[in-house]
């Protein structure tokens, strides 16, 4: 299985393979460079961002933690960093008085404000259907991946996504109205 493979791999950066790095980075770089696209909508950043994880991970080895899988640590460490790059980008252009600029901090706040309001839907989800949603969107697993990982059946996977689209789709109706 991928996780275990990932785990292995993380145990050999952690005592300084950089053989391992580099496989991680190749097997994951590409999907977190789209990840983080969709979150910047500006590919050189999101390329940076990425690298930047990396390098952290790499700085960082023998201190991270990783309680899940390697795969949510590196695509929960790239939503924070393009969420910190967006704020970042929020408070240098602050600055600037073009027109331009002023609609760019306001698409990027507006941006920020959206995926904080789509995090909030996330975590009003139960538990288990929270859980499950998160490995089908964010770890990008399979219904019969998920399914086998938490020990249920397809059909109650499948359920529990249904249920999470119908809740989130209530939630953000009623929130976005405030966001709007």
């Amino acid at each position: 299985m991928a996780n275990d493979t990932d785990i292995l791999l993380f145990n050999r950066i952690q005592k300084g393979s950089e053989e391992g790095l580099r496989f991680l980075f190749d097997r994951y770089y590409v999907s977190l460079c789209r990840y983080v696209n969709t979150l910047v909508d500006d590919e050189a950043a999101a390329e940076d961002i990425v690298q930047g994880v990396f390098i952290y991970i790499w700085g960082h080895r023998q201190d991270i933690v990783i309680t899940n899988s390697v795969r949510t640590y590196l695509f929960a460490a790239c939503r924070n960093k393009a969420l910190n790059h967006l704020r970042d980008i929020r408070k240098f252009t602050r600055f600037v008085p073009e027109q331009h600029d002023s609609v760019y901090v306001e698409m990027a706040v507006e941006t920020d404000d959206l995926h904080r309001l789509i995090e909030e839907a996330v975590m009003s989800l139960p538990e288990k259907c929270r859980k499950i949603f998160r490995m089908s969107r964010e770890e990008e697993l399979s219904y019969k991946e998920i399914a086998e990982r938490e020990g249920i059946a397809v059909k109650t996977v499948e359920a529990q996504i249904y249920n999470a689209l119908k809740l989130l789709k209530k939630y953000l109706a009623t929130h976005l109205k405030a966001f709007l």
